[in-house]
């Protein structure tokens, strides 16, 4: 009994964990991308949207992941991927390992019950010139885009964006900040499907 009062005990320690991580878009992201993760709907429909983000971030807990939820009414769900799981460095192409890191993903966003849009966007740090941090950050979110299309996804919910360097985490004084700075964020935004579905009790249909 103890045992599993402990187990229980640690369930809800982590499912805390996960609903208290909110994050708010710098001014940057705001304004390029912004719209595109706001989602309207009623207080209990949101207040579910949240609780199910919750239950998604703790069905994927993995190091590869860092979890939080953002957007207007903290309704969306935000995944930060280290780059180097995705790409060599230096390299725009997928890496072998992508795959594996990207597919968890894929159930909520192809074919013609996707319930979420993906919005991507891509960081680094800032060794290169503005104009290279642009070029490279862009062809890197355009290839997860084409590939998440090659998977299913429609071309018409997908959203990549290049950052540069324009938001980073931390300073770039040391390698392990640039490390934190050079990363892959995807923004999984409720659809209409998915609010519908809420309404009536589940995700899927």
């Amino acid at each position: 009994m103890k045992r599993v009062l402990l187990s229980l005990f640690a369930i809800l320690l982590v499912s805390l964990s996960f609903a208290q991580t909110v994050e708010r878009l710098t001014d940057y992201e705001d304004n390029l991308f912004g719209k595109k993760v706001y989602v309207s709907s009623d207080y209990e429909t949101l207040k579910a949207v949240r609780r199910l983000w919750t239950q998604e971030s703790i069905r994927l807990r993995s190091s590869n992941y860092e979890f939080a939820q953002c957007g207007n009414s903290d309704a969306v769900l935000k995944v930060t991927i280290p780059s180097r799981l995705l790409f060599q460095q230096g390299d725009s192409v997928l890496s072998q390992t992508a795959d594996g890191i990207l597919r968890p993903f894929l159930r909520m966003l192809r074919g013609d019950q996707a319930v979420a849009t993906l919005v991507i966007a891509c960081y680094s740090d800032n060794n290169g010139s503005e104009k290279y941090l642009n070029h490279i950050t862009t062809l890197r979110a355009n290839a997860i885009a084409r590939w998440v299309q090659k998977q299913g996804m429609s071309a018409r919910d997908v959203s990549a964006y290049g950052m540069a360097n324009n938001v980073p985490k931390t300073d770039n004084s040391s390698l392990a900040k640039r490390e934190r700075n050079r990363r892959v964020t995807l923004y999984l935004v409720p659809n209409r499907r998915m609010l519908r579905n809420i309404k009536r009790g589940s995700l899927f249909n």
